[in-house]
């Protein structure tokens, strides 16, 4: 077997060498997701439901919650902008309604939201409107440095043999909510935050989820009393809604579907979707490559990954095409 390290945007070669995608996790039996080339952009059928996940978690016992589950899915596909929320409609027209008002309007996400990717995906909201209370940066950075022990790792071993020399990769790598952190949330947090405003919590931050969001609510409403502004909270949490509520704060809870449903893409939330299912699994199978989102030996570039091919001809082709884009980058000469 043959490896190579690439970018996100390399992926789109391995992409382009398919008739039909199919997308795998080594540790399961079937296909989580199978995408086939429609027009310009790729057609998305789901044949694992949530139902499907659910059984094949069921083998593991104690180690199920460091496997892929359907949430995991769900929220590889929101920040790749290709999921979309029950209510997305009403958001849209509200957001219009917004434009309307004297006063300037501001929009504090909770934690959900950045692991959702939603500034990204939603570019008609100006990233200079968006609030980021502190205490939500802090849960994103205080996940992300779980990594995993050897004693997890024989562990996880243990329960698939067959699969040790994926498994193995992840020694002292991160563990599934720090690469959810890393790979999704600080990404996005990234994204936006020299042109965000960032907010002090009026509590200390805790580990208690629950504390933490009456700060964040609190945060808003403090910020509000201060400036002759609207700031609108945007959270997929029903408890945090609840607190608005009480709070008196406005908010706009989104409503994210219990079912994924088949749909379409373009090329570039396709291949953005490859990556986050590589680097929040862990690895992924294409087909008859292997791609690791973390490995050993990788450093701190978030936008690596390593390709693993069992075919050693197809590897030669792949890294042929791939030295040739390069090449054309180096040159400044648009793929």
């Amino acid at each position: 077997m043959t490896d190579a390290i690439i970018r996100e945007d390399e992926l789109q070669i391995l992409i382009n060498s398919l008739d039909e995608v199919h997308i795998t996790y080594p540790l399961y039996p079937g296909d989580i997701l199978i995408a086939r080339p429609e027009g310009i952009g790729f057609r998305i059928e789901l044949p694992a439901s949530r139902e499907t996940f659910q059984n094949w978690l069921s083998g593991y016992g104690p180690i199920a919650g460091e496997l892929p589950a359907y949430n995991d899915l769900q929220e590889c596909m929101f920040a790749s902008g290709i999921a979309r929320y029950v209510n997305q409609t009403a958001f849209e027209a509200m957001l219009q309604s917004y434009g309307q008002l004297k006063k300037a309007v501001f929009f504090g996400m909770d934690t959900n939201l950045f692991y959702h990717g939603f500034a990204s995906n939603n570019p008609e909201i100006n990233p200079s409107s968006y609030l980021i209370v502190d205490t939500v940066r802090d849960e994103i950075t205080y996940a992300i440095n779980r990594k995993y022990p050897a004693k997890m790792i024989a562990e996880l071993t243990a329960q698939a043999p067959a699969h040790r020399e994926f498994i193995g990769e992840l020694e002292n790598k991160r563990m599934k909510r720090s690469r959810k952190a890393a790979y999704l949330a600080l990404k996005e947090y990234r994204t936006i935050r020299d042109r965000a405003t960032e907010i002090a919590s009026p509590g200390t931050h805790t580990h208690l989820s629950e504390e933490n969001d009456r700060n964040i609510v609190r945060a808003l409403r403090k910020f509000e009393e201060e400036r002759y502004a609207l700031p609108v909270l945007l959270t997929a949490d029903i408890y945090m809604a609840d607190l608005c509520m009480a709070e008196g704060v406005e908010y706009f809870y989104f409503d994210r579907p219990y079912v994924l449903e088949a749909t379409t893409c373009t090329a570039p939330a396709f291949r953005r979707l490859l990556f986050n299912l590589a680097a929040v699994f862990g690895f992924v199978q294409c087909n008859g490559a292997a791609i690791f989102g973390e490995y050993g030996g990788k450093g701190n570039d978030l936008d690596e990954l390593k390709v693993r091919f069992e075919d050693e001809t197809a590897y030669h082709e792949f890294v042929r095409e791939l030295e040739i884009c390069r090449q054309l980058q180096r040159l400044g000469i648009p793929r």
